[in-house]
């Protein structure tokens, strides 16, 4: 297969339109001998796949659309919510048919023509705030900054058509390195804690959340797995961080996502006692990691 053509199809993750085969140099004579080779198959009128394409972008156009919103974002490796992620959600055409694994959606503003299988960031965007709570819009907003996927200004002006409320949302982003570390900045602050994201304290390293002067709150994204090393770094730091006087707190992603009133009922039975407002200890080198760390 000609390089472009096999370039088109892998920007489309496996499925591309016979205009944009067409546009990479693919002929009608080719198109039918890749038919007839099985090297492409039809998955809907002028819609064409490999034995390769991912199976989301398949399910979409064979629906009569294109994938977008969610599913296109978290192709990307933006965080999506995980009631979403059993349902592929479609930028639909007037000839599209909806299926149960499918959800059609639409976005602020005119519709816009397709221009490939998966849509791209700014027009899945558009999509997803339509189809979100406020705070997974922001967890993905958060998601997509942290990625560099797209600047602040660039979402900004993106959501320029969309309601006040929404575009409000754009002052709680914080570009957050896991959804669960935006939800649980979101909840807190609701709860008017103090907390600030990513400190730095000297002897620890960096840490999610400070909340006052030594509570200390880190989260576990979806994906995250301990290695031996991770395991051992990771208790090392709360060692030290016991040792400072500080009050080191690990969430993991089922207890934020699942047990989360049970966590914040922890967190809060720390705060309204005052602990968090405890000076911790000054860090001055590793041999003072005794009961007295600053000597």
């Amino acid at each position: 297969m000609d390089p472009h053509v096999r370039s088109a199809l892998a920007r489309g993750h496996g499925v591309a339109s016979w205009r944009i085969l067409q546009a990479a140099g693919m002929t009608r004579a080719e198109l039918r001998q890749a038919v007839r080779a099985g090297t492409l198959r039809p998955v809907r009128r002028g819609w064409y796949a490999t034995d390769s394409a991912h199976h989301l972008v398949v399910q979409a156009v064979s629906a009569g659309g294109v994938l977008s919103c969610v599913s296109a974002l978290a192709l990307r490796g933006v965080w999506i919510p995980e009631t979403c992620r059993n349902t592929t959600h479609v930028r639909a055409t007037e000839t599209a048919h909806r299926t149960s694994k499918t959800r059609f959606c639409r976005q602020h503003g005119r519709p816009q023509a397709e221009d490939g299988s998966v849509d791209d960031v700014p027009t899945a965007l558009r999509h997803a705030i339509r189809c979100l709570d406020e705070e997974s819009i922001v967890i993905m907003l958060d998601s997509i900054l942290n990625l560099r996927l797209l600047s602040f200004e660039e979402i900004t002006e993106l959501l320029r058509d969309c309601p006040g409320d929404v575009r409000a949302l754009l002052d709680k982003t914080d570009r957050a390195e896991s959804g669960t570390e935006t939800m649980v900045r979101l909840r807190l602050r609701a709860r008017n804690l103090g907390l600030t994201p990513q400190v730095t304290i000297p002897g620890i390293g960096r840490v999610d959340f400070l909340v006052g002067h030594r509570l200390i709150i880190e989260v576990d994204g979806a994906a995250f797995h301990l290695s031996a090393h991770q395991y051992e770094r990771d208790h090392h730091r709360d060692l030290v961080a016991h040792a400072l006087n500080y009050i080191p707190l690990r969430l993991t992603y089922a207890q934020v996502v699942y047990e989360w009133e049970e966590c914040e009922s922890m967190i809060l039975a720390i705060t309204r006692r005052r602990e968090h407002l405890r000076q911790p200890q000054r860090w001055e080198s590793p041999a003072n990691l005794g009961t007295n760390p600053t000597g």
